[in-house]
């Protein structure tokens, strides 16, 4: 879904990627439950109805997501192109924002905009949950909120990964996005690519994340940085 959501799957429409999303749990958290029947279970657990909900998963979800599909494959353009489209914000202005604090210059970019006033920066970042979320009253852990930062800063165009409707290098983005809330635990983070040394320098730099980044070019000296910038 979120490849298509930067123009990848064209052969695919959403409601079709919805559908098989449905299908594919289905089969995983049937495979999950394999042999569980051969298994001495605590009296409270009703296998049976659960797997009476998993059976009715599919129609549920597809059913839930049928009106959303329907008016995402109405659209001309991919979600990514049509929200620069209509808010001017993209790569070639977010290139333009220089540290320090990157996250709150973009914020206050996107709150000038009609309808992101209402908006609570740091649920649009992901940082704290929606309420609507099941587990909204739980804290997210540093390396979810750097996840999170990240990910929208790439979907923004803040250093946004090349090529993102390839298969390939969208599972590169998400590779590197888990690599740097990873290194959120570590010293010292090691990194020749660009645009994820400046996309985690915002969000280590916004969350107090002491991670120091060293970012070096071949045939370059290496690059040390103050805590999360990325000079």
């Amino acid at each position: 879904m979120l490849m298509k959501f930067y123009g990848g799957q064209p052969d695919r429409s959403f409601e079709e990627i919805f559908q098989q999303g449905a299908v594919d749990l289905q089969k995983y958290l049937n495979e999950a439950l394999e042999g569980i029947d051969g298994i001495s279970l605590d009296e409270t657990i009703d296998i049976q109805s659960i797997k009476k909900l998993i059976e009715d998963l599919p129609e549920l979800m597809i059913s839930q997501s049928s009106k959303m599909a329907e008016e995402l494959d109405e659209r001309e353009e991919s979600p990514v192109s049509e929200f620069e489209t209509k808010t001017g914000i993209g790569p070639i202005v977010l290139k333009n924002v220089k540290p320090p604090n990157v996250v709150k210059k973009i914020w206050q970019m996107l709150s000038d905009i009609e309808g992101f006033s209402e908006i609570d920066m740091e649920k649009f970042f992901g940082v704290k949950p929606h309420s609507f979320e099941e587990d909204s009253d739980r804290e997210r852990t540093i390396q979810e909120k750097v996840n999170a930062i990240y990910h929208q800063l790439n979907f923004l165009g803040y250093y946004r990964d090349s090529k993102m409707k390839k298969d390939r290098r969208f599972r590169a983005s998400f590779s590197d996005m888990t690599h740097v809330g990873v290194a959120s635990f570590c010293h010292l983070f090691l990194c020749r690519d660009e645009d994820l040394v400046m996309k985690a320098a915002a969000a280590y730099e916004y969350l107090g994340v002491k991670t120091r980044i060293l970012h070096y070019k071949a045939n370059k000296q290496i690059q040390p940085t103050a805590n999360a910038s990325a000079d």
